[in-house]
């Protein structure tokens, strides 16, 4: 089976965006416990003033330790998933142009992708594909100039009496009809 994108690719973005998150995960962490750790005091009435001012402070300070690091990774992630889609819908739009030539008739067309286009393997499969649809029209180009001489020789051949000449053309005449129908068959579409 055909693998359509690249296995690298989709294991550097799903790795890209793990480390993006256990990044904003670990900054979180240092920073939440920076915030929270704080000496409370020797005497009673010192550790319910802490604990009073560190209860008032509490919302800002969770909002100091968790949007910044959220932020950045979403954006760092809206970012990688810009890049990432990059690499597949341009790719994409060069196999849409590359596919209407091919329907047009230019069959001497290849495809050719960046290295770091996800989509890579998919090049590959359609320029063999166009490659072999070429072979099979030259030589069905070849055989058919050949009938056309054959045809000519037959019937030069029957408007001079030659008989077995006729049927050896005949013969080879029907080879040649019978290697088009193979060639035709082979053909999908």
């Amino acid at each position: 089976m055909l693998d359509v994108i690249n296995k690298r690719f989709r294991n550097g973005f799903i790795a890209l965006i793990s480390l993006t998150l256990i990044l904003a995960l670990l900054i979180s962490a240092v920073s939440f416990y920076s915030f929270t750790n704080k000496e409370l005091g020797g005497t009673y009435s010192q550790k319910i003033d802490t604990i009073t001012k560190f209860r008032t402070n509490l919302v800002k300070d969770t909002l100091l330790i968790f949007i910044p690091p959220a932020v950045f990774a979403v954006i760092f992630v809206l970012i990688a998933i810009v890049l990432y889609t990059h690499r597949i819908v341009g790719p994409l739009v060069r196999i849409k142009a590359v596919t209407r030539q091919i329907s047009e008739g230019d069959l001497d067309i290849l495809i050719k992708f960046r290295e770091k286009d996800a989509i890579q393997p998919l090049a590959g499969a359609l320029n063999k594909l166009s490659s072999k649809y070429k072979g099979k029209f030259f030589r069905l180009s070849e055989v058919f100039d050949e009938m056309s001489k054959d045809a000519k020789d037959l019937l030069q051949d029957l408007e001079a009496g030659r008989s077995e000449a006729v049927e050896a053309k005949r013969a080879a005449l029907g080879k040649k009809a019978e290697e088009i129908r193979q060639i035709l068959a082979k053909i999908k579409i």
